[in-house]
């Protein structure tokens, strides 16, 4: 595969927000959650205004709010405005045509990128200053459909434009339910940046709630005060939780708390406003002589190298199936395929969107 031959006549797709102000139709959002969040600082960021923001009838209460404002059902949207545009305010672009197929809906936009505030688009000058490692990491996946992820990333990296995704999107798609692997009834899940249960929710509904262990990695505060309050509700048993992050040392190390679902590792050493010290150690050091661990997942921009670099024996030893988002830029993409197959060449490594927008990217790793 010549990636620069790929890119090279790639054309851009216009700046969201240009194309936002030439609209003079009301501009409203779809969805209330922490996408939704996200694109609304960045358009306050840019100065364009949110006449409203609607969730669909099945999902809406009474008195949500968002920044302040008032969250209607779609119903009442209809009332207010014949024609109106829309902009995404979830992850699951490939919903969008849900919206198409409505009469008041004249033209739906998206930030092709939401995720930790990277909301650029990736300069080709990158890509070619780095072609022999992305070609490499090209060479590294097993299929095809692979590959085609691979290459529809980039594309839309680069170009701000989505559809290259939704091209090789495959619907069903999530962390535990792929063509890649199954997961049964006796995993022992190791489960890194595990926010207030969501992927242990899905984990649950795919194995039937059935399971062996659940080791639960969530530094931030309220976020694991929420993981324990659903473990508690639910009354579920053998799972153990800890507020330490995963590193390739024993450490202290800045997070930041103030972003909910994409809290993380700040990776330089100045301390911002919501960010703590936390506890770090490698992965090893936590987890080489529990049970053998089946399943691994990790799920955050910032610290996945050092993460599984302090995991390298249990990959060696343990060799659990490997669940890791790396679509939150250009660098995880390039990196952690080729650090994977350093520390346990038998990996056989897979890439797959599990919705339709960059930051959901996702590669599995299997032996055998």
């Amino acid at each position: 595969m010549n990636i620069l031959k790929e890119i090279e006549d790639l054309e851009e797709k216009e700046e969201l927000v240009d194309q936002l102000r030439c609209e003079t139709l009301p501009l409203v959002m779809w969805g209330c959650g922490q996408i939704a969040e996200e694109v609304n600082d960045y358009l306050k960021m840019k100065g364009v205004v949110l006449n409203d923001i609607f969730v669909d009838d099945e999902y809406y209460t009474p008195n949500m709010t968002l920044d302040g404002k008032k969250i209607i059902s779609y119903s009442e949207l209809t009332m207010r405005y014949t024609k109106f545009n829309v902009i995404l305010g979830n992850s699951s672009y490939e919903k969008a045509d849900i919206l198409e197929q409505r009469e008041h809906v004249n033209k739906i936009f998206y930030l092709f990128s939401v995720n930790y505030g990277m909301y650029d688009k990736t300069p080709k000058s990158l890509i070619r200053d780095h072609i022999n490692e992305f070609e490499m990491v090209y060479n590294l996946w097993e299929d095809e459909a692979s590959r085609r992820s691979y290459i529809a990333f980039l594309k839309t990296r680069l170009s701000g434009n989505n559809q290259y995704i939704l091209d090789v999107y495959r619907k069903g798609n999530d962390f535990f339910r792929n063509e890649i692997f199954q997961i049964g009834e006796e995993e022992v899940f190791l489960d890194i940046g595990a926010y207030d249960g969501d992927t242990l929710r899905l984990f649950r509904k795919e194995n039937n709630g059935k399971y062996k262990k659940v080791y639960a990695l969530e530094p931030d505060n309220s976020n694991r005060e929420r993981l324990e309050s659903y473990i508690r509700n639910e009354e579920l048993q053998n799972i153990e939780i800890t507020g330490k992050g995963a590193w390739n040392q024993k450490c202290k190390l800045n997070f930041s708390t103030n972003q909910q679902q994409i809290s993380g590792i700040l990776m330089d050493e100045n301390s911002v406003a919501g960010s703590i010290n936390i506890e770090a150690e490698p992965l090893d050091d936590m987890f080489s002589y529990s049970e053998k661990i089946t399943l691994l997942k990790i799920n955050y921009l910032d610290g996945v190298k050092e993460a599984l670099e302090g995991a390298s024996g249990i990959l060696q030893n343990h060799q659990p199936k490997l669940v890791i988002t790396v679509g939150f830029d250009c660098s995880n993409i390039r990196s952690i395929p080729v650090l994977i197959k350093k520390i346990n060449s038998d990996y056989k490594l897979f890439l797959r969107f599990n919705r339709g927008m960059v930051s959901a990217l996702t590669l599995y790793g299997v032996i055998g």
